[in-house]
C-alpha cells in the first residue's frame, strides 16, 4: 500500500532519514568558505538552523556576514506594550546579541528591513529592486559562499527569501557555492516540503562542540522564546518541541544534487584544451612548479618499480614522476592532452601513455605508486567511490597512494579537494597514512598500503 504524502508515519520516517542517511561533511571542506553569507528570513533563524555553522567559521577565523531579511515585527502583532517599531527594535537589538554570541561582530550584522510576513515573492513589483540591492552588496562583500533557508520551508518569508537570494545571486555569480538550511521544514507535514530523492544533497556537520553557544544564541532571542513580550497571548514563541529539532549534535544542511551527480565528460577536456595549449598553466606557473616540488618530497621511496599516473594531462608532473619509476603509465581522458604529453616525453621509453575513462575503464594491473593529481574532483559521489575501490584495489602491498587536490570551491567541479580526500580517508581500511599536509590552495595526503615494502610490480 502506497501512504498519502500526508500520512504522519511517512513523513517523520523521511524526516528521520534525513538526519540517519546523511553523512558528516569533512570540516576541512569549509577551509575554502573565506567570505560567507548566511540569510535569515527573521530574527532566530539563524541561530536555530545554522548556529552551529556560524560558530565554528568564525572559531576558525573566517568571516561571516549575517543578513536579516524581515524586520520580525509581527510576531506579536496585537502587543500593546510593544509598538510596530519597538518590536522591530527589539528584534534587531536580540539579533545583534545572538550574532556577538555566535562570534560575528556588529559591523557584519545587516538588516534589510522588509515587513515581517509579507516578503516580496518573485511577482512583487518591489522584487527587482530588491534583488538589484542585494546583488550589490554581494559584489561589494566578494562572496563566495551563500547559506540561505531550504527553498520549500513551509514559510512564505523563508520561500520568499530563498527567490530574493536565488535571483541575486545568479546575477552575482550563477555558480557561487550555496547552501541550504532548513527551519520549518523540521514542522513540516506533507513530505512535498521535504528534499526529493536525488533532487538534493544531503550532509550534516558535527557542531557539538559549537552547541553550547548555539542554544545562548537560540536564547537571546528573548522575544521569541522567553516570554518578554507578555501581553499578546496569540503572539509567537518557540515551542519546546520545536527546539528540540535543534539541540542535535549535527546541523543538517542541503546543496543542489545535480553537478554532485554528474562527472565531467570528455566533451567539457576536449573544449578546455581546444582553447588554450596548456589551460591551467601547468609548465610555467610558480604555484604549479612549488606545488609538484612538495608532491616528489612526499614521495616516502627513493624510487618506485612501477607508477600510474591518472589524468597526466600535458606531461608536465609526468616528467618529473619519470625519473621516480622504472615504468610510468599515463593515463588522460583527454586525447588532446596525451599529444602534448607524448610529445614532452618523447624519448622516455619507459613512460607509457594511454586515453582512459575512470573508473569505467582501469588499468589491468598493479601498481607500486599511484598519483591521484588534481582530478578526483571532476567525478560525481559515486563515481569516486568507484575510484576509490579501483584505485585501492590497484595498489601492491606497501604500495604509496599520493593525493594532491586544489581547495577552493570551483563552481564547474562537482566536488572539492577536501571532499575527495575526506572520501578516500573514509573507504581506504588497508592503508594507513604517512603524510598530510595544506598549503595555501592545495591539500597533500599521502597513504601506504598495508602489507610487504614496494618495490617489485607485478603488472
Amino acid at each position: 500500500m502506497t501512504l498519502p504524502p500526508t500520512d504522519p508515519t511517512l513523513v517523520a520516517a523521511r524526516k528521520a532519514a534525513l538526519r540517519t542517511d546523511a553523512p558528516v561533511h569533512p570540516v576541512g571542506d569549509l577551509q575554502a568558505w573565506q567570505s560567507t553569507v548566511v540569510f535569515a528570513p527573521h530574527a532566530d533563524d539563524e541561530s536555530l538552523g545554522c548556529g552551529g555553522l556560524i560558530a565554528l567559521l568564525t572559531d576558525r577565523g573566517q568571516r561571516v556576514r549575517v543578513v536579516f531579511v524581515s524586520n520580525g515585527a509581527m510576531s506579536h502583532a496585537n502587543s500593546r506594550k510593544y509598538s510596530y517599531n519597538a518590536r522591530a527594535e527589539l528584534r534587531e537589538r536580540e539579533a545583534l546579541a545572538a550574532c556577538a554570541i555566535l562570534g560575528v561582530p556588529e559591523q557584519d550584522v545587516h538588516f534589510m528591513r522588509l515587513p515581517d510576513g509579507a516578503v516580496p515573492r518573485q511577482w512583487h513589483p518591489d522584487f527587482g529592486d530588491i534583488v538589484t540591492g542585494l546583488t550589490d552588496q554581494l559584489n561589494a562583500w566578494q562572496a563566495d559562499t551563500l547559506v540561505v533557508p531550504w527553498r520549500r520551508d513551509p514559510h512564505d518569508d523563508h520561500r520568499a527569501t530563498w527567490e530574493i537570494c536565488r535571483a541575486a545571486a545568479d546575477r552575482y555569480r550563477p555558480g557561487v557555492r550555496w547552501i541550504e538550511y532548513p527551519v520549518w521544514m523540521w514542522e513540516a507535514t506533507n513530505v512535498v516540503d521535504l528534499p526529493r530523492p536525488e533532487e538534493m544533497v544531503v550532509w550534516q556537520l558535527a557542531v557539538a562542540e559549537q552547541q553550547e553557544r548555539k542554544q545562548r544564541a537560540i536564547h537571546a532571542h528573548a522575544s521569541q522564546y522567553a516570554g518578554l513580550i507578555d501581553d499578546d497571548p496569540t503572539g509567537f514563541q518557540l515551542q519546546e518541541n520545536m527546539l528540540d529539532h535543534f539541540r542535535h549534535p549535527t546541523e543538517v544542511f542541503f546543496e543542489d544534487a545535480t553537478k554532485r551527480h554528474r562527472t565531467l565528460t570528455d566533451a567539457y577536456f576536449d573544449t578546455v584544451y581546444a582553447n588554450s595549449e596548456d589551460p591551467w598553466n601547468f609548465a610555467t606557473s610558480p604555484y604549479e612548479r612549488k606545488k609538484y616540488a612538495a608532491s616528489l618530497a612526499a614521495l616516502p621511496e627513493a624510487r618506485y618499480a612501477s607508477g600510474l599516473e591518472i589524468g597526466c594531462s600535458i606531461g608536465v608532473l609526468t616528467s618529473l614522476l619519470a625519473q621516480r619509476c622504472d615504468r610510468l603509465l599515463a593515463v588522460d581522458i583527454s586525447e588532446a592532452a596525451l599529444e602534448r604529453a607524448r610529445a614532452r616525453l618523447a624519448g622516455e621509453v619507459h613512460v607509457s601513455f594511454r586515453r582512459m575513462t575512470l573508473p569505467e575503464e582501469f588499468p589491468d594491473r598493479h601498481f607500486d605508486l599511484v598519483v591521484l593529481s588534481e582530478v578526483g574532483y571532476y567525478w560525481s559521489y559515486g563515481d569516486l567511490d568507484r575510484a576509490i575501490e579501483r584505485i585501492g584495489r590497484a595498489l601492491n602491498p606497501g604500495g604509496t597512494l599520493l593525493l594532491v587536490h586544489y581547495t577552493p570551491y570551483v563552481p564547474d567541479y562537482p566536488l572539492t579537494g577536501d571532499e575527495v580526500h575526506e572520501a578516500f580517508a573514509d573507504q581506504l581500511p588497508d592503508f594507513y597514512a604517512i603524510r598530510s599536509e595544506r598549503a595555501d590552495r592545495y591539500r597533500l595526503d599521502v597513504w601506504k598500503r598495508k602489507g610487504g615494502a614496494a618495490g617489485a610490480s607485478n603488472g
